[in-house]
């Protein structure tokens, strides 16, 4: 009864009653008892209720697994109270997911409403509650993948439910304000004006059958507000405009400042408010706008994502009347808002989705701290904090905590079993226990969220300890000069407000402003730079040409004035042909520059060193915490003695050979259903050749199989890969192609597969393979995610990749001139690094100074890594 008086109320005090009760009812109930599984699915209800009302995750967590509970104590032949325990779980399950976006929870609310569905007896009158839930789990579906089957899935299923509902019975409103709100997104896909006025008398029937002082009444409207816009912008009514804001007004003043749902009202009418600015001119909306988006973002109850969009408006608006450090500020809050315990607990595809959403935030947040006056240093800390986030979390995951082990052990045991038990996959299979399959996959997934809410509280206390205030968190100024020792690192960003280059050397970091490099110039530049390679002779002759033409704006926009700067500095030499005096350049590309080939920058004339390759050594790295992983192991991979000695006649050359490097190579010339790579056998055998005379022990591959490749591959320090690559849309789907297990068919080795490895031994990972390093999802620029950073991930210190696709007798070329190089001129730790990265520079520019004038066949070589 305190229950149906909070839905009807909204007083929060009858509603924590409501739970008092119904945990003290549970807690009275004998474990064998009939009753218990309506107990556990009661108490469920109200926490969910409670989660709706106040934010609280742990109330959703906790209504899941009472629901989960009350299905397993639910007996098979009462189908009554089996349908609704699936209803139940279904509903919370859509719920979390709502809230959290992890997929699995989704694909389990769909499954359990068709359990519910099944098992419900025929005519019975809950029928039309299943057919919303699994109206707005398919909608939920439709809106994460896109499916248009799933949107009119929801739809039927929806009018289904409507049908269903007698004329007075209170539920009515909710079924009409669902299929408005379907309709909308139907109308938002193909542009039928016919939905959308549906979903307006829709939803102006909710709103008019629904009492002024019901708890569902404001959101109601403030859905209807945005339809109305929606056809006001389409038709250009100035009532429907009017009638909007009124209706936003109402939302407002009827949701309380502690609900979760407050800060999509304040932006739906924060949003109204400025376009009624950008149409009339009205100071008070302008000022009223900006301060409902801050309250927006400064509702804690909220969702981060929400908060978020709202201070990106905020600061959008705070920037436009030049109020560059309060713009910053409101930033600054929401980028810290990106990586938090929601993220770190979805799997690799959900985060992705999540990241998506917050796409440029870090870039644009580095912009405005600059604009505002902030450094150098603080504007590259917020892209640290704001990009790379998934790799962040598995390099804090591997990376040496030593300092924390020798000072506190007992606290070092804490953080790192929690850590693994986050990072480390549920593998219910190998669980030895009486329980069902998904009660333990239930369990596991309940102990997942317990263990990532301790790790926040253990985070917390490790920085509250003196010298550990920055524990994992972006490097201090000081840590980021000292990665500079052994060269500069520099780091590009443009967006519509500015755009920059951060330069980080050993005794400074200092940002340029970089006029030339106009945002929309640069956005269409880089999408011209994803179509080259492959076609006919006629089009790569004009892309050829392109390319040129690109690589000279690239030089004069961004990269000479980043040597002019360091050649002023003493940084660097002048442009020469000696490459042993060049410096080494570690290149960053924030949102869409992350794609940019800086390393070919330049004219590539005969005689000409206004190009990159005459001035520097160049290395990519995602981010400054990537390159600091990337130097954690000290590169060992040749001993010291004399390359002429003999393994047939000198004992310690023989003892020496066991401690020399392994070399895995897994070529494909003939791949299923693609075209041969004949270059392969030839790149095989000229490695094979060099490293048989340099005491390396080599193992070919034969049929090469994913499975066999990461088996192997972890007791190999050197991986050379000569096959086809794909890049996916879904980066962490990129692939290299191999043989399936039936050595028929092909297979995928794919770059999520890959950074799961923890390689202890590797140290270069070859990627002769096309389009390796490249992530064609501008989403997700920022997280640089691909075949070449997953092999970083995996833990190989140097990574070789291509950022498109590769001319096979090229990238033959440049392999076995690498090999040569390396082998030739070998060493270890610091000076090793510079050696394995010197010799992949000269077998790219032995290709250039071949043929200059084609830089499609040698720009896309890259480095990445120490």
């Amino acid at each position: 009864m305190l229950s149906k008086r909070f839905e009807r109320i909204g007083d929060l005090g009858d509603l924590q009653k409501a739970i008092n009760h119904a945990q003290e009812a549970l807690t009275a109930t004998p474990h064998d008892h009939p009753d218990r599984a309506s107990r556990h699915s009661n108490l469920g209800y109200r926490l969910s209720s409670r989660f709706e009302r106040t934010g609280d995750l742990g109330d959703i967590q906790g209504a899941v697994e009472h629901a989960e509970r009350a299905l397993a104590a639910t007996p098979q032949d009462h189908p009554v109270n089996v349908f609704k325990s699936h209803h139940n779980l279904a509903l919370w399950l859509a719920k979390r997911f709502s809230r959290i976006g992890d997929f699995g929870d989704l694909q389990k609310a769909l499954k359990h409403s068709e359990e519910a569905l099944a098992a419900i007896p025929r005519d019975h009158p809950s029928q039309a509650s299943i057919h919303t839930a699994l109206g707005d789990s398919l909608s939920q579906r439709y809106e994460r993948i896109g499916d248009f089957g799933d949107l009119q899935k929801a739809i039927e299923q929806t009018e289904k439910a409507l049908a269903a509902t007698p004329q007075n019975h209170p539920t009515r409103p909710s079924r009409h304000i669902q299929l408005a709100y379907l309709l909308s997104k139907r109308y938002e896909r193909i542009g039928d004006l016919g939905d959308l006025q549906k979903a307006i008398n829709y939803g102006g029937y909710a709103v008019t059958a629904t009492p002024q002082d019901h708890p569902h009444r404001a959101i109601w409207q403030n859905n209807l507000a945005v339809w109305l816009f929606a056809r006001y912008k389409l038709i250009g009514v100035l009532g429907d405009f009017q009638n909007a804001i009124q209706h936003s007004e109402e939302a407002l003043a009827a949701t309380p400042p502690d609900n979760p749902s407050r800060a999509g009202v304040c932006t739906i009418l924060g949003g109204l408010l400025e376009s009624k600015f950008s149409r009339l001119q009205c100071e008070n909306d302008s000022n009223r706008s900006l301060r409902l988006y801050i309250e927006a973002h400064d509702c804690r109850a909220s969702p981060p994502i929400v908060r978020i969009r709202a201070a990106r408006k905020a600061a959008s608006l705070l920037y436009s009347a030049e109020k560059f450090l309060e713009s910053i500020s409101i930033l600054e809050d929401a980028v810290n808002l990106m990586p938090n315990v929601d993220l770190r607990f979805l799997n690799r595809d959900d985060q992705q989705h999540r990241l998506s959403e917050l796409s440029g935030l870090a870039s644009i947040a580095a912009s405005v701290a600059l604009q505002a006056g902030r450094g150098a240093y603080h504007s590259l800390k917020l892209l640290e904090l704001g990009r790379g986030i998934i790799m962040g979390f598995l390099i804090d995951s591997r990376s040496d905590v030593s300092d924390l082990k020798t000072d506190h052990p007992v606290l070092f045991g804490q953080f790192q079993s929690l850590r693994l038990e986050i990072d480390s996959p549920i593998d219910e299979i190998n669980c030895v226990t009486d329980q069902a399959p998904h009660e333990i996959q239930n369990r596991a997934i309940s102990r997942r969220w317990e263990a990532a809410y301790e790790l926040v509280e253990v985070l917390e206390h490790i920085r509250s300890l003196p010298g550990y205030e920055e524990f994992l968190l972006p490097p201090s100024q000081g840590a980021m000069m000292k990665m500079a020792a052994n060269g500069p690192i520099v780091v590009f960003n443009s967006t519509a407000y500015r755009s920059d280059v951060v330069i980080v050397t050993a005794s400074s970091i200092t940002s340029l402003e970089l006029p030339k490099l106009s945002y929309n110039e640069t956005v269409n530049r880089m999408k011209e730079l994803t179509s080259f390679g492959g076609g006919s002779p006629f089009k790569r002759g004009q892309d050829t040409k392109r390319m040129k033409g690109l690589l000279a704006w690239l030089w004069d926009a961004a990269v000479e004035p980043v040597f002019e700067y360091l050649e002023f500095q003493d940084i660097l030499i002048s442009g020469g042909s000696h490459d042993t005096n060049l410096k080494r350049i570690w290149w960053i590309g924030v949102g869409q520059l992350s794609v940019a080939p800086f390393h070919a920058a330049g004219y590539h004339s005969l005689g000409s060193t206004r190009n990159t390759l005459s001035r520097a050594i160049s290395s990519y790295i995602p981010t400054i915490k990537a390159l600091a992983y990337a130097r954690q192991n000290q590169l060992q991979l040749f001993d010291e003695c004399d390359a002429s000695f003999s393994p047939e006649h000198s004992k310690k050359a023989k003892i020496l050979k066991k401690r020399n490097p392994r070399l895995l190579l897994v070529p494909m010339p003939k791949t299923p259903r693609a075209i041969d790579l004949p270059g392969v056998r030839e790149e095989i055998q000229h490695i094979l050749d060099s490293t048989d005379r340099n005491l390396i022990e080599a193992t070919v591959m034969v049929d090469p199989t994913p499975a066999e490749v990461l088996g192997k591959i972890k007791h190999h320090d050197i991986a050379h890969f000569a096959c086809h690559g794909v890049s996916c849309i879904n980066p962490s789907d990129s692939h290299l192609i191999l043989f399936s297990q039936d050595g028929v068919h092909a297979d995928k080795l794919l770059a999520r597969d890959i950074s799961a490895m923890v390689v202890q031994n590797a140290q270069i990972a070859y990627l002769s393979a096309c389009s390796s390093a490249k992530n064609p999802s501008p989403e997700l620029a920022d997280e640089v995610i691909h075949l070449a950073s997953a092999f970083q991930l995996a833990g190989f210190s140097h990574t070789f990749a291509n950022m498109w696709e590769t001319d096979d007798n090229a990238a033959c070329e440049v392999a076995r001139d690498f090999y040569d190089f390396l082998l030739r001129n070998r060493g270890n730790g610091e000076d090793g690094h510079r050696r394995v990265s010197t010799a992949f520079y000269k077998a790219v520019k032995k290709v250039r100074d071949a043929k200059p004038g084609n830089p499609l066949l040698w720009a896309p070589f890259i480095h990445t890594g120490a």
